[in-house]
């Protein structure tokens, strides 16, 4: 007899932390598969059967799955993976479906408390590796890199019972459509941006000046202009402890200067950065980036952070200190610029409609706002 063949999505990462997914059954067309799969934070075994290719043709592929592993199957929004997993069941093995599919995985997100004092906690868009933060003090909060889906971030702030009062951006997203303008209209809160990535948008902010002091309840976040992956990135330091990088330094990579089309300018900026705007922070100052490579990078305590002296020590990037051969080492390296961010970049801008079927369609893939070729061991 059958039992239950949907997992959901939350379940699904429980037993992805635990281990207990061992293989995974793809129904997605090749391409789709190939651009951007479920990765765990170890080996996982997966295979990839179009659709089209296994209904009606299911015995043909039997020897290829385990009987002693259960199986999990995945497509795009949940109804093929559905009725293959039964079909699977009923040639007698252990196989559940993604509930929601792809989808559904693309829309989950992960809330960890970083800090008590000051209180911040991290949200995880846990398949595109996009993270968000939320920083509470005395009853108000500061929202940093939004990402599209509003709903983890205001659940947050109401269980805490905090007023959000900024919306900060680090720099202007390529990879995922930004949810900062419209949580910081619909909090009635102040939206900030660096105005050297945003000329010409459609849209009214507060412009972040290096240097700058905001303050939320009583903390106070100090801006540093840091360009190199955008010439508006900016970071904010907390409490003189906490570096909210955006894309600048991840935990295991540096962030692409190419998204601009102007590569080696934006490098050169990179350097600066590096090894001048933030070279007198301590080794001991908290990185906490806006992107993750994979969810690889979790903790246990499912955290993604860094000291600046590891990131120093372990990405290979900030080990080349003089300015040509670090310039050199980005341009040979460059991962291939994806058509989609330049779309994106425009919808950020404001200078570009996208309903939410485009939204999700220019969202599909991999993260690659990192040079992930330059992470160190």
């Amino acid at each position: 007899m059958e039992h239950d063949v949907s997992v959901s999505a939350a379940d699904f990462k429980k037993r992805l932390d635990e281990g207990s997914v061992r293989f995974i059954f793809d129904l997605r067309n090749e391409e789709d598969f190939s651009s951007w799969r479920i990765e765990g934070k170890g080996p996982i075994e997966t295979i990839n059967i179009p659709q089209f290719r296994f209904v009606g043709e299911v015995e043909k592929y039997l020897e290829a799955f385990p009987r002693d592993r259960q199986i999990t199957v995945v497509c795009a929004h949940g109804d093929a993976s559905r009725y293959s997993a039964a079909e699977l069941q009923g040639h007698g093995f252990d196989a559940v479906s993604l509930e929601g599919g792809m989808d559904a995985w693309s829309g989950f997100y992960e809330t960890a408390k970083i800090s008590v004092h000051p209180e911040i906690y991290q949200i995880f868009r846990t398949a595109r590796g996009c993270i968000s933060y939320l920083i509470s003090s005395g009853g108000n909060a500061a929202v940093i890199d939004a990402a599209r889906h509003l709903k983890p971030i205001m659940d947050l702030a109401a269980s805490l019972g905090v007023k959000v009062t900024h919306v900060l951006d680090t720099h202007l997203h390529a990879d995922h459509i930004s949810g900062g303008r419209e949580l910081a209209e619909i909090a009635g809160a102040a939206y900030h941006i660096n105005p050297a990535d945003v000329e010409g948008a459609a849209f009214g902010y507060l412009a972040l000046t290096d240097g700058q002091e905001i303050n939320i309840g009583k903390g106070g976040l100090m801006v540093i202009h840091s360009p190199g992956h955008t010439p508006g990135s900016t970071s904010f330091l907390l409490d003189g402890k906490f570096l909210f990088t955006g894309d600048t330094i991840m935990k295991e990579g540096i962030g692409r200067p190419d998204l601009g089309g102007m590569a080696e300018q934006w490098a050169a900026m990179l350097h600066e950065t590096l090894f001048t705007r933030i070279a007198a922070l301590p080794d001991e100052t908290v990185v906490l980036p806006s992107h993750a490579s994979s969810i690889r990078e979790q903790d246990d305590s499912s955290i993604i952070k860094a000291t600046l002296g590891e990131a120093r020590r372990g990405i290979e990037l900030y080990r080349i200190r003089e300015l040509k051969p670090f310039i050199s080492h980005v341009m040979s390296t460059l991962p291939k610029n994806p058509e989609s961010y330049q779309e994106i970049r425009q919808v950020n801008l404001g200078s570009a409609e996208a309903d939410e079927a485009k939204k999700k369609e220019l969202e599909i893939g991999k993260n690659l706002c990192g040079m992930a070729k330059q992470q160190g061991s």
